[in-house]
């Protein structure tokens, strides 16, 4: 699997000769420029997110992600105002502490592996903390959502649904005993068209939720500490103006550094063109968001980090009915992780890493940084 610059540079080369391009391996058309990317992701009527067929042992078969407007619609109404920006930002104190306090944990030591140490346990912590499951669980549900993002370099998948299912059902029934203040139970007592949520759809919330809330807000922390590290003049900036740096490095790395790279799960509902090629109804369409935003045509300089580019308007979180829920949070948790972490080191370097396998997502197995103490 391609990684880093041998990624980027095959990116470039499919934009520049085959945007729109059907994988005969992969019985899959795949979009790589930013203006089809967006014409496709805006599109629910002709590219579809509800594949012809689901399996039911899947924990994401009941979930919104595979439904299209108007059922979407409604079941995201039902999470949506605890991820709004000015919901989320109440977590703001609670997600500082936390960081403080695992940086705690590494402060005598020059180096460390900040994927283990930080990147890891901050967001994963704070959305367990909203759904209501127990932190000392941690490892038990990474694993799984690692496995299920196809990060784990293992296989496991199926596995690891049938696992994510057991424990989401016993903590559903726990919450039907005895409802806490958290997200699990506040879908307990939610109606669609005046019903309870089937154990299907409420599984499906459920892992969504995990996953979106743990995966992408970690290889956003260790992409941005990737690319300041090889930005020695970003790092500078952001010395020198730490708030707005941030504010806008953060948006760059989302762009450069695209957590989700891509989104597999289109489905053409009828025949239509795009980009000169015509995709036929029933057939698959993937999005690369990675390469859509690295887009010369959208993007000046496109291939160099820009710590404070403006405009920055990339679609690391997708766009339209679909675009990520949990944008909010992942941008709040960046920004107060990454405030604190820098506020304690400077020269910041990276020592070695390891890449996550995989297509799906950008990102770090482990990434040792060396730093010093302010």
């Amino acid at each position: 699997m391609l990684a880093g610059e041998s990624l980027f540079s095959w990116y470039r080369n499919m934009r520049e000769t085959s945007p729109v391009y059907f994988d005969k391996d992969w019985n899959c058309w795949n979009i790589y420029t930013y203006d089809y990317a967006l014409q496709a992701l805006r599109n629910p009527t002709v590219f579809s997110s509800t594949p012809p067929i689901q399996g039911s042992a899947d924990s994401l078969s009941g979930s919104m992600i595979l439904m299209d407007p108007p059922k979407h619609t409604v079941f995201r109404s039902l999470v949506n105002r605890f991820f709004t920006a000015k919901a989320v930002q109440v977590l703001e104190p609670q997600i500082e502490r936390l960081a403080e306090n695992l940086l705690n944990s590494v402060e005598c030591e020059d180096a460390f592996d900040f994927v283990e140490a930080f990147a890891v346990p901050l967001p994963v912590t704070v959305i367990a903390r909203l759904l209501g499951v127990p932190e000392e669980d941690m490892p038990l549900f990474k694993k799984w959502t690692d496995s299920i993002v196809g990060v784990d370099g293992g296989g496991g998948y199926t596995s690891s649904q049938e696992g994510l299912n057991e424990y989401f059902k016993e903590i559903i029934e726990s919450r039907r005993a005895e409802p806490k203040s958290d997200l699990i139970s506040e879908l307990l007592s939610s109606e669609v068209d005046g019903r309870s949520l089937s154990t299907s759809e409420l599984l499906g919330f459920c892992t969504l939720l995990l996953v979106a809330g743990n995966e992408t807000t970690t290889n956003l922390l260790s992409n941005a500490v990737k690319a300041f590290s090889e930005n020695p003049e970003a790092q500078e900036k952001l010395l020198a103006n730490p708030e707005a740096t941030l504010q806008l490095g953060i948006e760059e790395v989302l762009r450069y550094y695209s957590p989700v790279q891509v989104l597999p799960h289109r489905f053409a509902k009828m025949d239509t063109t795009i980009g000169g090629q015509t995709i036929r109804s029933g057939e698959q369409v993937a999005i690369w968001l990675g390469s859509a935003n690295r887009d010369e045509r959208k993007f000046v300089n496109a291939e160099k980090f820009v710590v404070d580019r403006r405009p920055n308007e990339h679609i690391a979180f997708g766009s339209g009915s679909h675009m990520c829920l949990g944008a909010p949070l992942a941008r709040l948790e960046a920004k107060v992780g990454l405030s604190v972490f820098f506020r304690r080191f400077k020269g910041l370097s990276v020592k070695e890493f390891e890449m996550l396998s995989g297509p799906l997502i950008y990102g770090y197995r482990r990434l040792i940084v060396e730093v010093e103490q302010r």
